[in-house]
């Protein structure tokens, strides 16, 4: 039996027959009801073939990303699913027609697989895909699968600012206002703190990061989001989120951040970045990158949608269907358009 999937072709992605997974020792198989596109799929979108050969660079073994490229990736790893069937050795405690979201790996040979990035571990932008059974968290049913797609991301913010270890009256700044800015504000403002600031290049960016939670916005052309929230919270500390990725963002924010600032990264370069060394010792700063999340922030992030404690819904600005999926990459690359489109693979 087959199934309908984007595949990622060069510079677009085709609408294709796929096997249907057949799910191994420990897993099942769901049908996939919604999936986001994340900035890392844009990401690997534009910059596949430099992101494997940087990997290898430093050593990685990249074998089975090389192998996706070459046979055609099926991307996507913001996911809301179906339980459908079961593999051997699941303990089946969920049922067939749950609802289920999960961090975006499937075991193999006993070692977690990012789906999306191996053929045998096809994504979410596809009809039906593998799950592995013990990292299945049910979803709630007063969480829409709009929301509940977005757990994956949701969950980034809150490694992001449980990596800060903050002590509750920093001066918070967000530095790009992208899915995963938008939702570290969203983070923040539910964990109390009363200085948000958020600085981005785009107007609808800024607005939404309002929506969600920053105290104040900034046009990052035109000011500067560190000196706007050291002059709104005076004397106290300082934790900057940089979400960007942008060329010369890390050197510019070490100049700019005051002493005993810490600096967190969840933007992914495409290069080599540099810093001024002297500068972030002579003021202490404290660096910190950020990937992912543990099973628990996982599980937060759906009970922090699940509440009501994060507004989500300003995040979502559109979705597609499988055959709409090329199209909605490109619209990604307005700012002023979209922010998270969601897609559909049953929608016709």
């Amino acid at each position: 039996m087959s199934m309908r999937a984007a595949v990622m072709r060069g510079d677009r992605f085709e609408v294709e027959e796929r096997p249907i997974p057949r799910p191994g020792p420990g897993n099942v198989l769901a049908k996939v009801r919604a999936c986001g596109i994340c900035g890392s799929d844009l990401h690997y979108f534009h910059h596949a073939p430099q992101i494997i050969a940087r990997a290898r660079a430093l050593g990685a073994d990249t074998s089975g990303m090389e192998r996706a490229l070459r046979e055609g990736p099926v991307l996507g790893h913001e996911f809301v699913c179906e339980i459908v069937d079961f593999g051997p050795g699941t303990s089946k405690t969920l049922r067939a027609g749950d609802r289920v979201a999960s961090m975006p790996f499937v075991m193999r040979g006993g070692a977690p697989v990012l789906v999306g990035s191996r053929p045998d571990t096809p994504g979410a932008y596809a009809e039906y895909m593998e799950l592995t059974e013990a990292l299945l968290l049910p979803v709630p049913d007063e969480v829409s699968d709009e929301a509940a797609a977005l757990v994956e991301p949701f969950g980034i913010a809150v490694h992001a600012v449980n990596k800060a270890a903050l002590r509750g009256d920093e001066a918070c700044v967000v530095v790009g206002c992208g899915p995963i800015g938008l939702a570290i504000a969203a983070v923040l403002r539910a964990r109390g703190f009363e200085t948000i600031v958020a600085g981005d290049l785009s107007p609808t960016r800024r607005r939404l990061a309002a929506e969600l939670g920053a105290t104040a916005v900034v046009d990052a052309r035109a000011e500067s989001v560190v000196a706007r929230a050291v002059e709104a919270a005076p004397g106290r500390p300082v934790a900057i989120f940089e979400n960007t990725g942008a060329p010369g963002m890390l050197h510019r924010l070490v100049i700019e951040a005051p002493k005993d600032a810490q600096i967190l990264v969840t933007g992914i370069a495409v290069g080599d970045e540099s810093l001024t060394p002297m500068a972030a010792i002579t003021k202490e700063l404290k660096l910190q990158f950020v990937i992912y999340y543990a099973a628990g922030e996982f599980a937060e992030a759906l009970e922090l949608i699940r509440t009501g404690r994060v507004d989500w819904a300003p995040l979502l600005t559109g979705s597609v269907g499988l055959d709409g999926v090329t199209q909605a990459f490109a619209d990604l690359s307005d700012p002023e358009r979209h922010a998270k489109i969601l897609v559909r693979p049953w929608a016709s």
